[in-house]
């Protein structure tokens, strides 16, 4: 199995503190990101009754041809049926961070850490169909209703999001069912892997440890403190009868 190829593109105008540079840096065993995201300008207007973009009206401003195995586009404007991500033909998906931004903001989670996420589904939805990326009035089976903190998590309650971004995993009946669908289980034992590092950055980890054990972050705390004072004065002690006497 070779290397999946994905295109990224955005629709319009993302938010200020999306990272692409670090988007188009990400590095999988399964799939790489085209070094370059191209621009796409939003050149309707919305057209649903709540002010969403329409799946016919979003298929027109995405691009027809490209170079890779299957195409997303990033947007900030509601999609159809508010989902954060609809599927089109040639493979291609639009997901939003309408609503999503919000939410992982919120709890500090890196905007890059939902894209990481669905790119992982996506590649594993491509290759479990034969590569191809189901239409969205298709009848699919590869999400499940549960939150689990998997990377097939269907978030019906949007606001669970966070639960899949912040070292997400792929839950065993998933596990079993990509293995059912001929998934190799190298494969899928390194993108464990690799997913359990998509996470918060490390001031917020810290901040998460000492709030959930603060006994243990006192006790830890303390700790350093004193090995600190004690390297100081062995410092101190060095200068004085190495440098200072001399």
């Amino acid at each position: 199995m070779g290397m999946l190829k994905i295109k990224l593109v955005t629709l319009g105008q993302l938010p200020m503190n999306l990272d692409k540079i670090k988007l188009t840096k990400y590095k999988s065993c399964i799939f790489e990101l085209d070094n370059s995201i191209d621009n796409y300008p939003i050149t309707d207007n919305a057209d649903g009754d709540n002010w969403e973009f329409m799946d016919k009206n979003i298929l027109k401003m995405l691009p027809s041809q490209y170079d890779g195995d299957f195409l997303i586009a990033m947007t900030h404007v509601p999609l159809e049926c508010n989902y954060y991500a609809r599927r089109f033909s040639n493979n291609r998906i639009c997901i939003t961070f309408h609503e999503m931004a919000d939410f992982l903001k919120y709890d500090n989670i890196p905007l890059e850490n939902l894209v990481y996420r669905l790119v992982y589904s996506y590649s594993l939805i491509y290759l479990r169909n034969n590569n191809r990326i189901p239409l969205q009035n298709e009848r699919a089976n590869f999400t499940h209703d549960e939150t689990r903190g998997c990377v097939f998590d269907m978030n019906g309650i949007k606001s669970d999001i966070i639960y899949s971004v912040n070292k997400p995993q792929i839950c065993d009946s998933c596990l079993i069912d990509l293995a059912k669908d001929k998934v190799p289980k190298n494969k899928l034992d390194s993108i464990q892997g690799e997913l359990i590092k998509i996470q918060k950055p490390v001031y917020y980890r810290i901040a998460e440890f000492v709030k959930k054990y603060p006994m243990w972050s006192f006790i830890i705390s303390s700790l350093v403190a004193i090995l600190l004072g004690v390297i100081g004065s062995l410092i101190a002690s060095f200068i004085w009868e190495n440098i200072t006497r001399k």
